[in-house]
């Protein structure tokens, strides 16, 4: 998994693109850039392909750990469809996720549309 900051505050944590950090460490980096920034995902929980369940683990503890600066930092997250449409199930278990963490999930057809939505949230 990659936490691809380059078009900070657009944050794009992408799954099947490698990075030699954990995503722990990733994610932390930019928690520690103090500044609020959009999620964006070209994923939904249970499509983590190619992560070890340690991985997966050290990833959902660490969202555990930092709830608080989540909640202070991520302004909303963006899920990138692409051609399926998200099943309800997993759309109900975002919405339960970002309530905890206090963000709201958007859900969108393609990267376009979500760096446009990502503007418009951020202004």
């Amino acid at each position: 998994m990659l936490i691809d900051q380059i078009r900070f505050p657009l944050v794009f944590m992408r799954a099947h693109v490698h990075s030699d950090l954990p995503a722990s460490t990733q994610l932390n980096v930019l928690l520690g850039r103090n500044a609020r920034f959009i999620l964006i995902t070209d994923h939904f929980p249970g499509d983590e392909h190619g992560e070890t369940p340690e991985e997966r683990k050290d990833r959902a503890l660490f969202f555990k750990r930092n709830k608080d600066r989540l909640r202070k930092l991520c302004a909303r997250s963006i899920v990138i469809e692409g051609d399926k449409t998200t099943p309800m199930p997993i759309r109900v278990a975002l919405q339960t996720f970002g309530k905890t963490f206090g963000t709201g999930f958007f859900f969108v057809h393609d990267e376009v549309e979500a760096i446009e939505l990502g503007r418009r949230l951020l202004t």
